[in-house]
């Protein structure tokens, strides 16, 4: 029997009950006021109910009998290293470069390695994501963001 969604979804319920916690023990605040931890305290409902939509789907999936598979087989490797490698890359990189050009950099990376897109798909989509986030945190939420060394944004 293959549950991978089990194990995932458990872990998952694990990480989205922890960031739940440290977002109440943080202070939620509300919709007009939020407080500290805020977005914590939604990301990880969101998580453990996420999660826990999948858990119920593998619950309720039937296994052919006799079928046996390792947790571990089917994984392509070299994308999930070459993605932890790109994520570790662009927090280094992060202050340096900016916001928009850095995650505009990562987007186009992961539209090419990880889901090959054609390049003018990749280029746009890397560019409309990162301007989208970039509106609404820097511009309708206020956050800071680093500029880098071309003072864009």
């Amino acid at each position: 029997m293959s549950h991978k969604d089990t194990y995932s979804s458990l872990f998952w319920i694990a990480i989205g009950a922890g960031s739940f916690y440290e977002g109440y023990r943080l202070g939620v605040g509300d919709l007009h006021n939020p407080g500290p931890g805020f977005i914590f305290f939604w990301m990880g409902l969101i998580m453990i109910g996420l999660s826990l939509s999948i858990l119920v789907r593998d619950a309720l999936r039937k296994f052919p009998a006799g079928e046996m598979t390792s947790v571990w087989s089917g994984i392509h490797w070299k994308k999930v290293i070459s993605v932890l490698i790109s994520l570790l890359l662009y927090s280094y990189f992060f202050t340096t470069l900016g916001f928009l050009l850095s995650a505009t950099i990562l987007l186009v990376f992961l539209f090419k390695a990880v889901e090959p897109q054609r390049w003018r798909v990749a280029i746009l989509g890397a560019v409309s994501s990162a301007l989208v986030a970039y509106l609404v945190f820097y511009v309708w939420l206020g956050s800071q963001l680093p500029k880098g060394f071309l003072e864009i944004g």
